[in-house]
């Protein structure tokens, strides 16, 4: 990434639409201070992320990013109930009425309740896709980032995703969607 200036506000949504390679999936791990950068800065609140130590760019991300990975990024050893939990946990502190509430309405949403129980070994490609993104949503977090969250989803879950990231840019929360779907993107 070379000469990239972005700023997204509470309330924002911004779509970046290119090619695979292209460098979106890069701007998401940087922006989320997954990786470093040769020069320049990603400012979160007033926290400047890219100098922060690894510890402090942790709780950072925690606080403030729910992020969609491409490749769901689960932790293994853990059931998708205990997936959403932890990621919950980092945000908040502590298990608390808001999780319950969120979970039951994303598991609703994404059609997931029987998959609650299960490991992330034994889901298809699709599943561990609607686990990525409960995972994000579930911490009511101020800004979505998205790398191509419609990937491995049949039609059916595509618009209920779509629907899903409306209601969180309605609700104030800045979102960063990055995919090569241009219906995706326009809606």
């Amino acid at each position: 990434l070379k000469g990239v200036t972005l700023d997204i506000n509470n309330n924002d949504y911004v779509a970046i639409v290119g090619p695979s390679g292209s460098g979106k999936s890069t701007l998401i791990t940087a922006i989320a201070g997954l990786i470093g950068l040769v020069k320049g800065d990603i400012f979160v609140d007033k926290y400047k992320l890219t100098r922060a130590g690894r510890g402090r760019q942790a709780k950072i991300r925690a606080k403030y990013f729910g992020i969609i990975f491409q490749f769901s990024e689960m932790l293994g050893r853990f059931t998708v109930e205990e997936n959403l939990r932890f990621a919950y946990v980092a945000a908040h502190g502590a298990i608390d009425e808001g999780y319950h509430t969120r979970l039951k309405y994303l598991a609703e949403m994404l059609d997931m309740f029987p998959l609650l129980t299960s490991y992330p070994g034994k889901l298809s490609g699709g599943q561990l896709q609607k686990t990525a993104i409960a995972r994000a949503l579930v911490k009511d977090s101020a800004f979505i980032l998205a790398d191509e969250p419609s990937g491995d989803l049949d039609p059916e879950s595509v618009a209920r995703v779509k629907k899903l990231l409306r209601e969180e840019h309605e609700r104030g929360k800045g979102i960063l969607l990055v995919t090569h779907d241009n219906k995706l993107a326009s809606d």
